[in-house]
């Protein structure tokens, strides 16, 4: 018993192993010519061929196994194929199997000559868009019933349309936002629409490069904000094109931190930043963004704030304004003491001065008699006015300081 489910399970593992397998007829081919395939398969196969570089799609077919289980592909390689390495891939409903073999140009698939007008440029971003356009000429002339075909940078096969005077376009060829940062190979193939079909083929290398992401600010309006109060910065991360990034990241770095914005569900992306121990003067934001596909985009911007100072004040009057307000009070209050006080020891020494004057001038005029009556009475009035003069003002300092 144990022998048969042994073997049992032997032949399904062996049947499983072997369910599909295929040999090419030789491991190389010529355009013009058939390439065959002969192959084993407990079910229909699936056939799938693409050229590289660029994975492009060459065809698919489904075949379906006799009733022995084998299958017989042919099919012939016209001039409008791509040249170079082909995969070849068969896949049923338990395995998948791939070959590579080469496929090489022929003298009838190369007697027209076509000429690339565009693209003309050396690389292209992401989400760039451009327009290919060829002229096909045989032996100097134009050719105006041609069949020209491209592959673009999904691998799709694409028709030229006749523009005249041997000129075949396709408007518009949008790079995917996710295409390969590289060197891209674009080919043209082309038939001529003659009895002979005469075929010619020609490629064109530009590099794609990494789109630059743009912030669009929503939010601050103006450079100014209030300081003390929340500042709320929203920006849009979008292409060139004006599509909306696809799930970018936005970072914000300030004060020496890093901070992740959060995304809204319009795409828009926002911080909100308290502004208290932020910098008086200016106040930068660097915005930094990526997004899924690696390109990346950033945007400083240089913010102000208003009302700082008034901020401070209102913030720590108890602390430092009040403080500092009464120590200017008493030192004000001191001043004024002060300069009244060396007013008033001022007059005291004059008034002082001019009663020693009286008095000389007394004992010169009656114990002496140096002067005349006449000289003596004047002299004396001027001092006597002069004396009067500073006692008001002595009088007056001493009863201010007595009110205060």
């Amino acid at each position: 018993m144990k022998k048969i489910l042994f073997l049992l399970f032997f032949l399904f593992l062996f049947s499983f192993v072997f369910s599909l397998s295929f040999e090419l007829s030789q491991g190389s081919f010529t355009k013009g010519e058939f390439f065959d395939v002969n192959g084993f398969s407990s079910g229909s196969v699936n056939i799938f061929v693409s050229a590289f570089p660029g994975e492009k799609k060459v065809f698919e077919a489904v075949v379906q196994p006799d009733e022995n289980n084998f299958f017989f592909f042919r099919r012939f390689i016209p001039c409008t194929d791509p040249l170079g390495d082909w995969t070849i891939s068969f896949f049923d409903s338990n395995e998948t199997i791939e070959k590579m073999f080469n496929v090489k140009s022929s003298v009838k698939c190369e007697y027209l000559r076509v000429n690339f007008i565009d693209p003309s440029s050396s690389s292209y971003y992401r989400t760039e868009k451009f327009d290919v356009r060829v002229k096909i000429t045989d032996a100097g002339k134009n050719v105006e019933n041609a069949e020209a075909y491209f592959w673009d940078f999904n691998g799709n096969k694409k028709r030229l349309y006749n523009q005249g005077n041997g000129i075949y376009f396709f408007e518009d060829i949008g790079i995917p936002v996710d295409a390969e940062i590289k060197e891209f190979e674009l080919m043209v193939t082309a038939v001529s629409g003659t009895k002979e079909k005469n075929g010619g083929s020609n490629k064109v290398s530009f590099e794609v490069r990494s789109v630059p992401i743009t912030l669009e600010v929503i939010k601050p309006a103006v450079r100014e904000f209030n300081f003390g109060q929340s500042l709320e910065i929203i920006v849009k991360p979008v292409y060139p094109d004006g599509s909306l990034a696809f799930d970018a990241v936005v970072r914000a770095e300030y004060n020496s931190e890093k901070y992740t914005l959060k995304e809204k569900e319009n795409g828009e992306h926002y911080i909100i930043i308290a502004t208290e121990d932020l910098n008086a003067e200016i106040f930068y934001v660097n915005l930094l963004v990526e997004d899924a596909f690696g390109n990346t985009g950033s945007l400083s911007l240089n913010l102000e704030p208003k009302g700082h100072l008034y901020y401070i004040i209102a913030q720590n009057a108890i602390v430092y304004v009040f403080p500092v307000l009464f120590i200017i009070y008493v030192i004000f209050v001191s001043f004024k003491e002060g300069r009244t006080f060396v007013n008033r020891l001022l007059l005291k020494r004059k008034r002082k001065k001019l009663l020693i004057l009286m008095k000389k001038l007394q004992d010169d005029y009656f114990n002496k008699q140096l002067i005349a009556r006449t000289v003596y009475l004047e002299q004396y009035d001027d001092y006597k006015h002069e004396l009067d003069g500073i006692e008001q003002k002595i009088y007056s300092l001493e009863k201010k300081q007595e009110i205060r």
